[in-house]
């Protein structure tokens, strides 16, 4: 039996492209701590207090650098296709504020999905002084040094 000639580059070309579609399916991904909202419905301002609060939520994604009565839990799910750049599909922000006490103030959650992205500044601080090679610097450090032990005679 004998293959005929029009159906080999064909079959290539579907094999391949069946191969391309499946290697490039994308993947979903969970990131950070995202607490069961019922969980956080359970949580009553003026009524729990920090253990309370990490034992039903578990530890918070970060506290509030200069004010400890804040905790954030941070969450986000980010879709990624191959090799090219993720994208971001959802981010949500859960922010527990306490008293003093370590009672619950508020229970707040924030949507950031859509929130602009902020570019970094790319620019540089000048600074005084002058920039030296390599040889210079070497050069520059002959003599500077001088035997400790000549010192203590």
């Amino acid at each position: 039996m004998r293959i005929r000639s029009s159906v080999v580059p064909w079959f290539f070309v579907s094999a391949v492209t069946i191969a391309a579609m499946t290697g490039c399916e994308f993947q979903v991904d969970s990131r950070g701590n995202a607490p069961d909202p019922k969980r956080v419905a359970a949580i009553k301002p003026g009524v729990h207090k920090r253990q309370d609060v990490e034992q039903r939520l578990g530890a918070p994604s970060t506290i509030a650098t200069f004010d400890n009565e804040i905790w954030y839990y941070i969450s986000g799910k980010v879709k990624s296709v191959a090799f090219f750049k993720p994208k971001l599909v959802e981010r949500t922000i859960l922010t527990v504020k306490f008293d003093k006490n370590g009672i619950v103030q508020k229970v707040h959650k924030i949507d950031t999905t859509k929130q602009k992205e902020i570019p970094f500044v790319k620019r540089e601080t000048p600074t005084k002084g002058k920039e030296l090679t390599f040889i210079q610097q070497i050069i520059g450090n002959l003599g500077k040094y001088t035997d400790s032990s000549r010192d203590n005679q």
